[in-house]
């Protein structure tokens, strides 16, 4: 239904259609893909579609300097294909009614503008409808702007500090790849409240960071806010303060910065808790792709298996839609780790769903090389393959790319914690749940089996009580140990049940369980000697066949 027009449209129409797109919430595209289009948009139509090549786009966009070579550089390919899968998203949503339609045929950068005759409505359903897809599956990543801090007090002896922390939010902020973030020059853009109003819609900005800092003689503070774009409604505040040393300064005021971007952006902070009430009580036929993320992330609290083959299946659609969705990829690796480690399917799928696993975070990885997520699922597929040194750098890889990321920080810790690694292993998970309360109990396994190697029953056994995960083995093991430890015999009967319940077997493979999860052989010493002190009868292994099986 659509017939080539260029020669009949002029710049205004064409323009008039760009900025009918840029301002819709159908059209997905990221802010740097919303300025590729720009650009080809713009030389077309100044007639210089010559120009319209591999290296003027990366150079012109992309930021990439003069030494640019196509060849060794895939940039412009890789984003070209997501540019035009989103304007294809778009066309088929939000834009199936638009009179004139952009496009970036394959082969080339130099757009096609044509003129459309609208279909008639597929019996009056809405367009995403229509299209065989809801519209809700076209929506993705939240985004978020930090507008400019306010400034109070004499800042002449350090000039450049408020706008340095601003700089640091921002790129604490970009460190969580699922989160879109625009800056203070974003908002330079809308001076007046209408203005930025219309800059909310034109760039689909959920949130709002705004704030102001304080410099005294001795102390520096910061108060943050965060906003609904959509609602004005404030969601969340906070106010830091710190020591003024001029030695200092600028590490304790990044320090601040990073804090903010963790509370904000890591999965269960404030982000993540605003929009999983948004998706609560969603039908499945509804859920957005980055709805079944926030859904994968609540079933994480818990793990239960019903929860995690909904989740599994959600995150399959989402990425058959959404094909360079990194987080859903990680996401779904993560869910096919679960289903091999707790055995949430048969026997005869558990290799698959390992190796569908593997596969899945390589190209989570592929996708988003920055991505700590990808990286996150890609470690934890080598620890359950068995190949713990690629894991534990893998694991040292996704930290380093969002030190802000608790939920890496927490899972790494009991990898170490069950390597026997006791001084890092407390290090990074009591840093992670100082910085995140909410995050799930499933991680004070760790912190539970280090109390139980250096004899804090007590401790330990409040530790295994927050992990709240019934359906998992390793939510009852540690109570039962520390129980009977404490010769709290009714406590540790409880949590042999549940582990009876779970695997009625299992005290006759403890021992091979164990170790072909990487767990340190004096760890599954220490385990196996509390499960037989609760009662659970654990057939006799000695240290030494321990350290032989462990290699």
């Amino acid at each position: 239904m659509t017939e080539p027009a260029a020669p009949d449209l002029t710049p205004e129409e064409v323009h008039a259609q760009l900025g009918r797109l840029m301002a819709s919430p159908d059209f997905d595209a990221s802010a740097r893909n919303r300025a590729f289009l720009r650009y080809v948009v713009e030389e077309a139509l100044a007639g210089r579609a010559d120009r319209i090549k591999a290296y003027n786009i990366a150079t012109s966009v992309f930021g990439r300097n003069s030494s640019f070579d196509a060849q060794l550089d895939p940039i412009v390919r890789i984003e070209a294909g997501r540019l035009r899968r989103s304007l294809e998203r778009y066309y088929l949503s939000g834009g199936r009614t638009d009179p004139i339609r952009i496009t970036v045929p394959k082969g080339a950068y130099v757009p096609r503008f044509e003129v459309t005759k609208s279909p008639p409505s597929a019996g009056g359903m809405p367009a995403g409808e229509a299209s065989g897809r809801p519209a809700a599956w076209e929506a993705r990543s939240p985004s978020i702007l930090v507008r400019p801090f306010e400034q109070e007090g004499d800042q002449s002896a350090f000039p450049n500090f408020t706008h340095g922390f601003a700089r640091q939010l921002i790129i604490g902020l970009t460190r969580f790849t699922d989160l879109v973030v625009f800056g203070p020059e974003t908002s330079f853009r809308g001076g007046s409240e209408a203005d930025l109003a219309s800059l909310r819609r034109e760039l689909g900005i959920d949130f709002v960071v705004t704030g102001g800092t304080t410099l005294s003689e001795d102390r520096f503070g910061v108060e943050v806010l965060l906003v609904d774009a959509v609602t004005g409604r404030y969601l969340w505040g906070e106010s830091y303060e710190r020591q003024l040393d001029p030695r200092i300064i600028l590490a304790v005021r990044d320090e601040v910065a990073n804090r903010i971007a963790g509370t904000l952006a890591q999965p269960y902070g404030i982000i993540f808790a605003n929009r999983a009430l948004e998706v609560e009580g969603k039908p499945p036929g509804s859920l957005t792709s980055y709805d079944y993320v926030i859904r994968f992330y609540q079933y994480r609290r818990t793990f239960d298996p019903t929860v995690n083959e909904q989740i599994r299946e959600g995150l399959e659609r989402a990425i058959a839609i959404d094909r360079d969705y990194a987080e859903a990829f990680a996401c779904l690796s993560l869910a096919y780790i679960d289903a091999f480690r707790f055995n949430f399917v048969n026997a005869t799928d558990i290799p698959h769903a390992l190796e569908r696993a593997s596969v899945l975070a390589r190209q989570a990885v592929t996708l988003a090389p920055r991505s700590s997520r990808g990286h996150h699922a890609l470690a934890l597929a080598y620890w359950f393959r068995n190949e713990v040194e690629p894991a534990l750098r893998t694991f040292e890889t996704a930290l380093s790319l969002n030190p802000n990321d608790t939920e890496i920080m927490a899972d790494f810790g009991v990898r170490c914690a069950l390597r026997a690694e006791w001084a890092k292993a407390t290090r990074l998970l009591h840093e992670s749940f100082a910085r995140n309360p909410a995050q799930p109990g499933t991680y004070r396994l760790g912190l539970a089996i280090d109390h139980l190697a250096h004899g804090h029953d007590e401790a330990a056994l409040a530790e295994a009580q927050k992990i709240r995960a019934p359906d998992v083995i390793f939510s009852h093991m540690p109570i039962a140990v520390a129980a009977a430890r404490l010769g709290r015999r009714d406590e540790a009967e409880a949590a042999l049940a549940e582990i009876r319940r779970l695997d009625p077997s299992y005290a006759h493979r403890v021992v091979d369980d164990l170790l072909g999860r990487n767990v340190h052989p004096d760890v599954v010493q220490l385990l196996v000697d509390g499960l037989r002190l609760a009662g659970l009868p654990v057939p006799s292994t000695s240290p030494a066949v321990l350290r032989n099986h462990a290699r």
